[in-house]
């Protein structure tokens, strides 16, 4: 099992709580050539598993708030 093992990421582990709740609340108006450079500044140092879910998250809520 791959995901028992210990972490050992190096990256920095810090994330700006209220840049994300903006950004949620924000997202399905925001042109996609801004959802796209806040996507690469939200996930830039993650590892490529995590990047993908939160990717696919966003992808989600820009659904959502296109069919409201």
């Amino acid at each position: 099992m791959r995901d028992s093992n210990i972490a050992t990421n190096s990256g920095p582990g810090q994330i700006d709580s209220k840049r994300i709740k903006e950004l949620t609340q924000q997202w399905g108006s925001l042109p996609p050539r801004e959802r796209e450079a806040n996507m690469r500044e939200l996930t830039r140092d993650m590892p490529q598993r995590y990047r993908e879910v939160i990717q696919e998250y966003f992808r989600k809520l820009s659904v959502q708030d296109s069919n409201k």
